[in-house]
């Protein structure tokens, strides 16, 4: 069966179709006709010339009784509805030398060497760093600034006693100026005279002012147990002296007695400039220095000594070396000797603080029983 359509070369409109072929072919048309009107319903209609704006849906009824920031999840936005908003451009970071934080990203080395997570770490190394660094100056300038208000410097020194801050535990434990003058000196180690000399080179009966010499020693309790008696060691400070020891162990000898008294005995080097260019220095090694301490007996020199007790207000208190010096209130007798001997003493040229020849010439050696001594006391007898 074929079918013939208006313009088809079958059709012939000097022949009228046949009832029953005029059924089909129309029963056909109007197939067609309903096939192109359901594409044409769902089709849309393009309109070019006069674009219509786009549709929205209209807002809930009970929206518009909302307050306006519960319109939205989260905060408004903070743009108009006709702008998108901005562009992100954390990627868009450029380096000093116009590098992209994109390319610092995908960098194969960084990627090797550990990647970001050793980056991190490092940064974070780097930051508690700083902290630490922060907090430790923090800390240190304000226990200064604590510090420094309770320094009075222009207040007076508090007088002396057994509880004052010249002393660091039971007597005589502290630090104390020993005042005394030369007594007798004595050259009889060397063969030139010159090459011995005492501080300050006058004795007392000489000259009772310009011969005083003060010692500024530290006494140091050792043993501080209840159960036991205290040691005590004692150590000189810088003095023009040239006398320097350290940690002496000092001896009571006369328990309860008038003559009571700490001695000690130690080693010292003596050194002695000759020439008064000091182009010549002398060593007297192992030097033997001893002192007593009297602890009840009273000094009669300088001549307005007192004898009250050690913590007398009459007392004073000096300063130097950083430190607070009490004065030492009772007797005390010190020395310094040596014997003849080989290189008694040992004398070398000395240029620019630079030790140079040895120096013979002039130093015969005297016999082990000749001694040289400077002593030094502040009593009479």
């Amino acid at each position: 069966m074929s079918l013939s359509f208006v313009g088809s070369p079958d059709f012939h409109p000097s022949k009228p179709p046949s009832p029953a072929r005029h059924s089909t072919s129309g029963s056909r048309r109007s197939r067609a006709t309903s096939l192109a009107g359901s594409v044409e319903h769902r089709l849309s209609i393009i309109e070019e010339d006069n674009p219509s704006p786009p549709l929205t849906s209209p807002p809930p009824p009970k929206a518009h009784n909302r307050p306006f920031s519960r319109r939205f999840l989260g905060e408004p936005p903070g743009y108009s509805s006709g702008q998108c908003p901005p562009r992100y451009t954390f990627w868009d970071v450029t380096g000093p030398k116009g590098e992209k934080f994109e390319d610092l990203r995908n960098n194969a080395y960084i990627a090797k060497r550990g990647g970001w997570k050793r980056i991190c770490i490092v940064g974070w190394f780097i930051v508690i760093l700083a902290i630490a660094l922060a907090v430790g100056l923090g800390v240190g300038l304000s226990q200064r600034h604590k510090n420094s208000k309770f320094v009075d410097s222009s207040a007076p020194a508090p007088s002396p006693s057994p509880s004052a801050s010249p002393q660091t535990g039971p007597f005589p434990a502290g630090s104390y100026t020993f005042t005394t003058f030369l007594n007798t000196i004595s050259k009889d180690c060397t063969s030139n005279s010159a090459s011995w000399s005492c501080e300050p080179s006058v004795t007392y009966e000489s000259d009772p002012v310009n011969s005083k010499a003060q010692f500024n020693w530290i006494i140091t309790a050792t043993n501080t147990t209840p159960a036991a008696a205290p040691n005590f060691t004692i150590s000189s400070t810088n003095n023009p002296f040239a006398i320097d020891f350290k940690d002496a162990s000092l001896n009571l000898m006369d328990e309860g007695t008038d003559t009571e008294r700490y001695t000690f005995e130690t080693q010292v080097q003596k050194i002695v400039f000759p020439t008064n260019s000091f182009a010549i220095k002398c060593f007297y090694n192992d030097t033997q220095f001893s002192a007593d301490l009297y602890t009840k007996k009273t000094r009669t020199f300088p001549s307005n000594a007192t004898t009250s007790p050690i913590n007398a207000a009459s007392a004073t208190t000096r300063t130097g070396n950083g430190a607070s010096y009490a004065e030492w209130e009772f007797a005390v007798d010190a020395a310094q000797s040596i014997g003849g001997g080989v290189d008694v003493p040992d004398c070398y040229q000395y240029n620019n603080r630079q030790i140079g020849a040895k120096i013979t010439s002039g130093y015969e050696e005297q016999e082990l029983n000749e001694f040289c001594s400077c002593t030094y006391r502040n009593y009479d007898g």
